[in-house]
């Protein structure tokens, strides 16, 4: 997967841990709000590496895909469920299987 601009895979491989979602060209972009509020419930310090996170909105059940550089960073989330892929082809592909728009009806828990 490649990122929406150099900037952003700067921060991927050199900034703090971070959030980067896919936007709408299928490119890893900073995600800034999800990256200060996962700060805010996990302040760390955060170990280093990448993971992938299928996150399960609990009330529409719509499921994103979502790069953090910090396997502790998102480890839980008061409105999301969570599954941790550590390579981001397993993940798209749990992703794929939900189809469009990527809807996971039944709760993960």
């Amino acid at each position: 997967m490649e990122f929406c601009t150099p900037f952003d895979e700067a921060l991927a491989h050199q900034g703090p841990p971070g959030v980067f979602l896919i936007d709408t060209e299928g490119a890893l972009r900073f995600q800034v709000t999800w990256t200060r509020d996962l700060h805010g419930r996990a302040p760390g310090p955060h170990e280093p590496g990448w993971r992938w996170v299928l996150c399960r909105d609990k009330g529409s059940g719509f499921v994103q895909l979502v790069l953090v550089t910090s396997p502790t960073l998102l480890l839980e989330h008061p409105r999301l469920e969570l599954r941790v892929f550590d390579a981001p082809e397993p993940a798209r592909e749990a992703l794929d299987a939900l189809g469009t728009p990527p809807v996971a009806g039944t709760s993960w828990a």
